[in-house]
């Protein structure tokens, strides 16, 4: 049986959902079967980024009963497994306190089920947190953001949830910013993870991929595999490779595979 992960942040715009599909690659590449699920019901990302415009099937289907489950998960080109929310306004009646009862039947499908839950403390991401084994929370290195993310984790440890830890992303240390000592104090659990602000990033959602998937080599798809091992306990250790990344980013637009 699987865990379920709710990634979490205490405000929007942290970078969120490009943590979560990036560390589910990450770890479907380790050999760990990965499914990630649209925990924001009333503004679902994670399907955008991904290129499902709309998604043919979704968990309004499932509640609709028209389809099972297992149905609903959609699998990208790239391997990873997700299920996504409608995007019509007629579904945002649809019970969703079921919906996240549902993904508990998950865990028998997967290793890692992670949520890509909602910002902030709302209804959506008290439901995910409320289901889940673990908690991740994504901040950036900056004292809102990070007073933020203290919020969510005393929210989950008040519902009892272990918080794995904390994943700065966005770090660009051309600007001014917290340092990670600094922000581990202020959210009083362990940072696990630094991910550094990168084009590649911005580029490989531009053709619907994960960084981690386009572009294996760049420094953000290096932080993002090595923060993934961390969670299972594996000895990871890679030095980005701006050339190789260079060149699987144009492999890719002569529609071929990047260079292991």
């Amino acid at each position: 049986m699987g865990d379920i992960v709710s990634i979490l942040s205490g405000k929007g715009g942290v970078g969120k959902t490009t943590v979560t599909l990036n560390i589910a690659y990450a770890l479907k590449e380790f050999g760990y079967d990965t499914l990630v699920v649209e925990g924001n019901v009333t503004s679902p990302t994670a399907s955008l980024y991904l290129g499902f415009l709309p998604a043919e099937k979704t968990i309004n289907n499932v509640l609709k009963d028209e389809i099972d489950l297992e149905e609903a998960v959609l699998e990208h080109s790239s391997g990873i497994k997700l299920l996504t929310c409608s995007l019509s306004l007629a579904d945002l009646v649809s019970n969703y306190e079921r919906a996240f009862e549902l993904v508990k039947k998950l865990k028998n499908k997967a290793d890692f089920v992670f949520i890509d839950a909602a910002a902030g403390l709302g209804n959506e991401a008290r439901s995910a947190m409320i289901v889940s084994d673990y908690i991740i929370v994504v901040t950036n290195p900056e004292l809102a953001s990070a007073v933020d993310a203290l919020r969510v984790v005393r929210l989950a440890r008040a519902f009892e949830i272990p918080v794995l830890g904390v994943i700065v992303n966005k770090v660009n240390y051309a600007m001014p910013q917290l340092p990670v000592e600094e922000i581990e104090g202020i959210v009083e659990a362990p940072v696990i993870g630094v991910v550094h602000e990168d084009r590649a990033v911005n580029e490989a959602y531009a053709y619907n991929q994960p960084v981690t998937y386009l572009r294996p080599k760049a420094k953000a798809s290096v932080q993002f595999k090595s923060i993934a091992a961390r969670l299972i306990g594996y000895q990871y250790a890679e030095t980005p490779n701006p050339l190789l990344d260079k060149l699987s980013f144009w492999l890719h637009k002569l529609g071929l595979r990047y260079l292991p």
